[in-house]
């Protein structure tokens, strides 16, 4: 399991919330709980030549006439390894058997709060109650026994064969979850408040006390890892957290970055062994590793404004950098550290793991780093002179627009006042009333509908934000001339500016000994000054360039670099084709204007034929800020269909949209929930898998 395309689905006949789910060992079986306290247990049944998950049977957890819903609501299920039955906890603190597969109920075996709680010491049992069933665990190595959590922080070790308590363990803090260690010599409990505790399990019945108290990650403190057994899994909150705050190599300075604008933006990986993240103004690249490693993370800083005259940052202040060395475990490891000056969000990254390159963007340009000689190689400055809100920092641009909005108001009320004086006009007051309502509700509809019907036309060069740099790209293509053809890269801003530069990448037998060299060689800027939002060069065959990576592990086919190659720029509102090396327009489309259609994604799909495997075609997918996501065909940039996708009002649906290589994609439809969608009749969404 966990291969690519490897999926079953079921569907309840309620429409519940599922709660939990549970895998029964070694009989393609699985039980969930749904939110209205039914159990269901489902398996794996092959129909027309696939496996489908198919439900079997389902159950409700009664009590005795008379006793309260809570007697037998179940909050906690644990399938034993014998196959043969499930436990239940309840919020009444009571544990209920059932038998596997006919779900009923074992009364005799029914471990109950008042017997849990006569091993307990008394004066415990006065303060603390059991309450609910919090965590049920089996011992990893005696079947024989399991460990019993409860709310306040009781936590038995329960024996299954003597009906009796053998070791109770007393916390203080509300617990949420119980691990074993792999040998059952210790285990962890995981509290309210995000500490987590260790705890021995003795051969004898003393009462253990806890090995070590450990506050949540990121307050200075150990790592999950660092428990000597357990595994390492951290879920996406506490990984982003590590990432954005890492305590290891920044001083004193966390709370400022805490509350200062930040982002995550984590490239795909070029490479198995390389990644690069980027936390608020900081680029980290990271390389993986097996081994725990004690080395000194290398700091480098990047001033994007190269002390140019006019320009002052009023935001915050770059994070301090830690000296000397620092330990970290097993994984993606930091080796260096690049800063940008001014401190802002980085707003685009790319990597080329061949070159040892990266290249990264925010509002105020560029810079591409060696990350071998870990050395600057150059930066590039686009903010234009009359740009002030891209200095002023996170804070202040809200506080700039939330000003300017009302200033607009204002404007606008007092011009609507002055036409009505003018006309001598002036109506009872529940007709001013009246009217200004509708005033105000159609200047807010003007508002969000403008920029959907506005027409496709140039805008000035003083609009805000025309240097924030939106795409890079990396290429091997001809830029000087149509002989010879070098590295390049390639970026993008949102003033529908385009900046290519030359790169001179030294040989791998000099590359520790000579410096990788940069010189800009071309600058687009298009008429109507859309922002770019996509960058794409075109091989002889007219196929997008691949993924070095995947050409040297001959997962790609290797470009054409006999023929001339072409250059495509994705703006917001236009797709045009230019000829390498001269640069020169070849042809273009536009998207329609009157429907106001603006690109929020665009990615390279290869599809594939479903009825013959000798026949694959590259093609654009595009999703617009309408929510509809058309296909472009390449070269010629010819619409093939359009399809309707995510509705135009979900914005946070749009925003998370991603595509896969084959034209498959995500988008969120809640912020737990993801819808999947295919675009290829190859690729289906509809699971055809097969269990023997």
């Amino acid at each position: 399991y966990g291969a690519p395309g490897v999926e079953f689905m079921g569907l309840h006949e309620e429409n519940n919330t599922v709660m939990q789910i549970h895998f029964i060992p070694d009989q393609c079986q699985l039980v969930t709980l749904l939110d209205d306290n039914s159990l269901h247990l489902w398996s794996l049944k092959q129909h027309s030549g696939a496996s489908e998950l198919r439900e079997e049977h389902r159950f409700t957890l009664k009590g005795p006439p008379g006793s309260p819903p809570s007697a037998t609501q179940i909050t906690a299920v644990l399938p034993h390894s014998s196959r043969d039955v499930l436990y239940l906890g309840t919020e009444s603190g009571n544990i209920f058997i059932v038998e596997l597969p006919s779900f009923r109920v074992l009364e005799d075996r029914t471990i109950t709060s008042e017997a849990v709680l006569q091993r307990v010491p008394e004066d415990y049992c006065n303060r603390r109650s059991c309450e609910l069933v919090e965590a049920l665990r089996e011992h990893p190595k005696n079947p024989d026994q399991i460990l019993i959590g409860y709310s306040r922080g009781l936590i038995v070790l329960w024996d299954l064969q003597n009906n009796k308590v053998t070791h109770h363990f007393l916390g203080s803090q509300q617990l949420e979850n119980l691990y074993w260690q792999r040998d059952g010599s210790k285990f962890i409990s995981c509290h309210y408040d995000g500490s987590y505790t260790q705890w021995p399990v003795s051969s004898d019945n003393r009462q253990p006390e806890p090995l070590e108290n450990l506050v949540p990650y990121g307050q200075l403190a150990s790592s999950p890892s660092s428990i000597p057994g357990f595994s390492s899994l951290l879920s996406h909150h506490l990984l982003t957290s590590c990432l954005q705050h890492p305590t290891e190599t920044v001083g004193e300075d966390y709370q400022c970055w805490e509350q200062a604008e930040h982002s995550l933006l984590e490239y795909g990986m070029a490479a198995l062994n390389v990644r690069v993240l980027s936390s608020s103004f900081q680029v980290l690249v990271m390389e993986l590793n097996d081994e725990d490693a004690e080395h000194v993370v290398d700091h480098a800083e990047a001033d994007l404004l190269q002390d140019q005259e006019g320009y002052r940052w009023k935001g915050h202040e770059k994070l301090k950098t830690r000296d000397g060395p620092v330990r970290f475990e097993a994984g993606f490891q930091p080796f260096v550290l690049v800063q940008c000056q001014p401190p802002a969000v980085v707003t685009s990254l790319a990597l080329h793991s061949e070159w040892k390159l990266v290249a990264f963007g925010t509002s105020h340009g560029f810079g591409l780093f060696d990350h071998q000689q870990k050395r600057l190689v150059f930066v590039k400055c686009t903010l234009h002179p009359s740009d002030q809100l891209a200095l002023e920092g996170p804070l202040s641009r809200v506080k700039s627009l939330k000003k300017s909005l009302r200033q607009s108001f204002r404007r606008i009320r007092r011009s609507r006042v002055s036409s009505r004086k003018r006309r001598g006009g002036s109506g009872n007051a529940s007709e001013v009333q009246e009217a200004n309502a509708k005033f105000d509700q159609d200047a807010l509809q003007e508002m969000e509908l403008a920029p959907v019907q506005r027409k496709i036309e140039a805008r000035s060069a003083e609009d805000s934000f025309t240097g924030f740099v939106r795409t890079l790209y990396f290429a091997d293509t001809f830029l000087r001339d149509s002989s010879r053809h070098c590295p390049s890269l390639w970026a993008g801003t949102n003033g529908g500016t385009v900046y290519a530069f030359c790169l001179r990448v030294p040989p791998a037998e000099r590359r520790m000994d000579e410096p990788v060299r940069a010189e800009q060689a071309k600058e687009i800027q298009l008429m109507h000054r859309a922002p770019i939002v996509g960058i794409l060069v075109l091989d002889g065959r007219s196929t997008p360039l691949p993924e070095p990576l995947e050409v040297a592990h001959d997962l790609s086919k290797s470009p054409d670099m006999q023929g001339s190659h072409q250059l495509l720029v994705v703006s917001e509102e236009q797709f045009k084709v230019f000829t390498l090396p001269k640069v020169s327009s070849k042809l273009k489309l536009k998207l329609t204007a009157l429907e106001g259609c603006r690109v929020r994604k665009v990615t390279v799909a290869n599809f594939g034929s479903c009825k013959t495997d000798d026949y694959t075609e590259n093609d654009l997918a595009v999703l617009t800020n309408l929510g509809d996501i058309q296909i472009i065909s390449l070269p010629f940039l010819k619409l093939q269909i359009r399809y309707p996708c995510i509705r135009k009002e979900d914005v946070s649906g749009i925003a998370s949209c991603v595509f896969t290589k084959y034209g498959q994609g995500f988008y969120l439809i809640s912020p737990s929930e993801f819808e999947r969608f295919s675009l290829s009749t190859k690729w289906l969404v509809e699971p055809r898998c097969i269990v023997d």
